[in-house]
């Protein structure tokens, strides 16, 4: 799974580079414009705010994926908390999910804005932008599916194929997320 992946992102940064089409009009424009307001500047500009924002954007990487593995591997019925209902473990998780992904959307969008025309033209920024939008349609689909549902799978060893499906789609998404955001760095 993971060499198919890697596969298709070396497949896909080819034919970008290769097709290399120019930007539509008023594309460069406006990305040029977004780092060039006082904030993007700031942030490019200074040797500690870039590193310590980037720093805390990975500390609310770590603490949303982790919590959404917890609650993604309770569903599976693998580790430590498969004793624990899944409700009991979801209340737990969701609120450190919210929190931690309002830091990541702030200090992504700080990123973002520093170097807007980099991201914008990365290939590894697209994936994992479109890798977000996959995990996020994942979880709507699982709170308005079979999380509606709990109390009747709650306590259960075994939670429903869909919430399964849900928690199989939610590591192996998070997995992307992480291995693309690290390579908008590099690719």
């Amino acid at each position: 799974m993971l060499l198919l992946f890697v596969a298709t992102l070396a497949f896909s940064r080819a034919a970008f580079a290769q097709t290399g089409s120019p930007p539509l009009p008023g594309e460069t424009p406006l990305f040029k414009w977004i780092e060039a307001t006082s904030i993007g500047t700031a942030v490019r500009e200074s040797n500690w705010l870039f590193p310590v924002i980037e720093a805390v954007h990975v500390l609310g990487i770590v603490v949303l994926a982790g919590s959404s593995a917890l609650l993604d591997l309770r569903l599976l019925n693998w580790g430590f908390l498969r004793e624990q209902p899944a409700s009991k473990v979801a209340a737990r998780a969701l609120p450190a999910m919210w929190v931690s992904f309002a830091v990541m959307f702030l200090t992504g969008a700080l990123m973002f804005v520093s170097e807007a025309w980099q991201c914008y033209t990365s290939m590894a920024f697209r994936i994992k932008m479109g890798l977000l939008l996959a995990v996020g349609l994942n979880a709507l689909l699982f709170h308005f599916g079979p999380y509606r549902r709990i109390r009747e799978w709650d306590s259960a060893p075994a939670a429903p194929a869909s919430a399964k499906t849900a928690a199989w789609l939610s590591l192996v998404l998070w997995v992307g997320i992480i291995f693309a955001g690290r390579w908008i760095a590099y690719w």
